[in-house]
């Protein structure tokens, strides 16, 4: 089954971000465009942890137990690892270059904030040194639990979904030092929960289009009231429930009504992992042109612009012929 609408919404997820750090290209004299806009466009983040989990049980939910579990766990954690690292590992070299800084990463603090960003591991700080890889922590973690709940095979859903309910519930009694602890009991653990939930439940079950219809509507309008603002997301369940019905929205669109989706706004979903990591080097790149006034709308449609070109090279000579030959070199 094609999920294309899915697809779809990660494009329109990871070009949310873009916006997110591109709006005070729109923020004009006396109109605040770009926060109006896009001041909440950061919860494209958790929409991507939602889809994550549900990616990941709607790939391996006819998996061969059969076979060694050991082997069919070292095979998850293989394309995981190749989907992943190449492109992150990639920019996060080039973001050190930028500003002489470059040899200050191989001694010292320096040395040791690089190993924990290409390890996905948090530090004190707030961002690894590609700032957009604190999202990336996340997903890691996820994917080791993930891989993980393989060795309780029919029974996998239980332990993962029991793991990361228990982490975040000791995350509200207890706050915890540790950057990595921090993690491991966030509450942003519970979006992959939801995805992995939304699979099992559209895998068991047919929902009425009279439902979906519903429920799509509701999902689409009060996330666009979240993003405009106009509906307060402070409290973390509000949060939760808003984004996981958007996105719940979206699943419809594959499950119960069948639409085939656009072609362009599902090749933004292909290069969305491109787009996402690697828009910061255009806003770099662009820092040092000074536009005024009402011009300011087309300079940041040009950003977009210029993202989704860059995003679709990363996307062909990176993400697509690396990933292809670490997939037969390490026959995954």
């Amino acid at each position: 089954m094609k999920l294309n609408n899915l697809q779809i919404l990660r494009g329109i997820s990871a070009l949310l971000v873009c916006c997110f750090h591109f709006r005070d290209t729109i923020n004009l004299p006396g109109l605040n465009l770009g926060d109006f806009l896009f001041k909440k466009g950061s919860i494209g983040v958790p929409v991507f942890f939602i889809i994550s989990g549900f990616i990941m049980a709607f790939t391996t939910q006819k998996i061969n137990f059969s076979k060694d579990t050991f082997q069919q766990i070292t095979l998850f954690y293989k394309r995981r690892v190749i989907r992943i690292v190449p492109l992150y590992y990639l920019l996060t070299f080039a973001a050190i270059i930028p500003g002489g800084v470059f040899f200050l990463y191989f001694h010292g603090e320096g040395l040791y904030e690089l190993i924990h960003s290409l390890l996905f591991l948090p530090t004190q700080k707030e961002f690894p040194v590609l700032f957009l890889g604190w999202s990336l922590n996340f997903e890691m973690f996820f994917y080791l639990i993930f891989g993980l709940s393989l060795f309780f095979k029919e029974k996998r859903y239980y332990f993962i979904v029991g793991f990361f309910i228990l982490t975040s519930i000791l995350g509200y009694i207890i706050h915890f030092d540790s950057p990595y602890l921090k993690m491991v009991t966030h509450s942003l653990n519970l979006y992959f929960v939801v995805g992995i939930l939304f699979a099992l439940l559209l895998n068991k079950y047919t929902i009425p289009k009279n439902w979906a219809a519903i429920i799509s509507v509701i999902g689409i309008l009060s996330f666009i009231l979240v993003l405009l603002g106009i509906i307060p997301i402070d409290n973390d369940w509000v949060k939760l429930a808003i984004i996981s019905t958007f996105v719940f929205s979206f699943l419809t669109f594959d499950y119960i009504f069948h639409w085939k989706g656009n072609k362009l706004l599902i090749f933004l979903g292909d290069i969305s992992y491109s787009l996402y990591l690697s828009h910061p080097f255009v806003e770099i790149v662009l820092k040092r042109f000074k536009v005024e006034g009402y011009l300011n709308i087309s300079f940041f449609l040009l950003k977009i612009v210029l993202v989704i070109m860059v995003a679709s090279l990363l996307y062909y000579f990176v993400e697509k012929k690396v990933t292809h030959y670490l997939k037969i070199k390490l026959k995954a």
